[in-house]
């Protein structure tokens, strides 16, 4: 009985399932920036923009349009970028992203 009142005691003071660690990962830092992007001509242009995109560690959401020639992306800054993702866009698709210039 005994050792079971200690369990129950341990679960209760550290938790079961780790909750603290899952809010974490919720609150994890996050940043949006938009990107030109130039050469799309289709839609099809810009989902091969957004599927590159979001294989880049840190990168949460794309939204890609080929009309405007922009890419609004979502990521951690812990873990990318938007010079590293303008630069994976560029060697890794026919089209040229650049971070618009500051002013």
């Amino acid at each position: 009985m005994r050792r079971v009142l200690t369990m129950i005691a341990l679960t209760t003071i550290f938790g079961v399932g780790s909750p603290a660690s899952q809010q974490t990962e919720k609150r994890e830092a996050k940043q949006i920036c938009v990107l030109n992007v130039s050469g799309m001509f289709c839609g099809a242009c810009a989902k091969t923009v957004e599927k590159t995109v979001k294989k880049i560690d840190g990168v949460k959401s794309a939204k890609v349009s080929q009309p405007k020639g922009t890419a609004e992306i979502t990521y951690n800054p812990a873990k990318t970028s938007p010079e590293e993702i303008a630069r994976a866009i560029t060697e890794k698709t026919p089209f040229k992203a650049e971070v618009p210039q500051k002013r």
